[in-house]
């Protein structure tokens, strides 16, 4: 049995360097080790456009999350220039288009050949691989059109790609070891747990 392939959305390393895990302080530091190491062992991997989406490449001086990401998966992303990934490609964009809940103006969030969120689904679909994404669902009704950009979780869905947020991919992948945690006591009496 090949072990499960989780592939990252950007905004998991944008939300985690701006929000949750900013590399300004040392406790956050084994959060990144942590993937570092998750991508030596092949369990994430990086499409080469979501790869793309993280380079803060017009600044005078890229950020830190810039340098991590060249460091971590400069030579090592999965090329979105493949035959297997273009059908599935076209068959979202196809499906965008025709399913009758997306304007045209919310299609057009994901027409640039730039655009990671597709790919990233057709690389998914095809590498029967797992997203790691912050997005939400959102529940359309019949006959109801999304006016917004589309959510990888509305269309991975539809193409029968597994989508999970970061908490749950913290629980789910078996990667982490679970621990109790105990609360340290500031009284002098140690706390006693029953």
């Amino acid at each position: 049995m090949t072990a499960t392939l989780y592939l990252p959305d950007s905004n998991i390393f944008i939300a985690s360097y701006r929000l949750n895990h900013p590399f300004d302080y040392k406790e956050f530091h084994p959060f990144w080790r942590w993937m570092e190491r998750l991508a030596d062992e092949d369990a994430i991997a990086m499409v080469d456009v979501v790869y793309n989406e993280l380079l803060n490449e017009k600044a005078a001086h890229p950020d830190m999350l810039t340098r991590w990401a060249r460091s971590v998966f400069k030579d090592r992303q999965i090329s979105h220039k493949d035959s297997r990934y273009a059908h599935v490609y076209a068959q979202i964009q196809d499906y965008l288009v025709t399913c009758g809940q997306y304007t045209e103006e919310s299609c057009q969030y994901w027409e640039p050949e730039t655009k990671a969120d597709p790919w990233l689904i057709a690389v998914a679909k095809v590498r029967e691989a797992i997203i790691v994404t912050d997005e939400a669902r959102v529940p359309l009704q019949q006959g109801q059109h999304m006016k917004k950009e589309p959510k990888i979780p509305n269309i991975a869905d539809h193409f029968g790609v597994k989508t999970m947020n970061l908490r749950r991919f913290f629980d789910e992948n078996g990667l982490l070891e679970k621990a109790k945690y105990v609360p340290q006591s500031r009284d002098r009496d140690p706390i006693v747990l029953f």
